[in-house]
């Protein structure tokens, strides 16, 4: 099983995929992963941070980083068994460079599909709250450039995920609940045993 948490900056889904991952864990073998940066001790990461301003760069950094993701971590996990929960994937980067910051969508998804070799998750549940709530959220943390874009950027990376989720048959989750109450939803729909 291939789970991915998805949401805007400040939403909860490192505190989700965490609590997530440590359920599953009970139960089954279970690899907690997350984009970008967990490839090259976060190479990619850093360089995205260093060319915020060039979505082109950032896409294909991202994209970059998705595709080694990939093929050295999340198949070889799913190879052997194990179930994967990853923060971010795929549509990220749509949101984020297509309709966060204009680039153009059709050019990602291109991007995006190469670089996932055909892997699609199982199961996308979107951690839907409202933008100045998750700002809100983030104030006392150390923003990285991404972050740091403002409210009107996280209006439109949200508005990007309710498009996509049209398409993708994401599972809602209201960010706002308690996290512990949110996990429980999750592993009720992926029907853990």
């Amino acid at each position: 099983m291939f789970i991915v948490v998805e949401g805007i900056d400040g939403c909860g889904k490192s505190t989700v995929a965490s609590l997530l991952a440590a359920e599953i864990g009970k139960k089954r073998p279970v690899f907690h992963t997350f984009e970008p940066g967990h490839v090259r001790d976060g190479l990619y990461r850093e360089l995205i941070m260093e060319n915020v301003d060039n979505p082109f760069v950032v896409a294909a950094l991202f994209t970059i980083d998705r595709a080694e993701h990939v093929k050295k971590m999340i198949k070889p996990a799913l190879a052997k068994g194990e179930w994967v929960v990853c923060e971010r994937y795929a549509d990220s980067t749509l949101a984020y460079q297509g309709y966060g910051m204009g680039l153009d969508k059709e050019l990602i998804n291109r991007m995006n599909e190469e670089a996932i070799d055909g892997l699609w998750p199982d199961k996308i549940f979107y951690l839907d709250i409202e933008p100045h709530l998750a700002l809100a959220r983030l104030q006392n943390k150390e923003k990285d450039a991404l972050e740091g874009q403002g409210l009107e950027f996280l209006q439109r990376v949200r508005e990007g995920y309710e498009e996509i989720a049209r398409t993708r048959g994401y599972i809602y989750m209201d960010a706002t609940l308690p996290p512990e109450i949110i996990v429980k939803r999750i592993l009720e729909e992926v029907k853990l045993q």
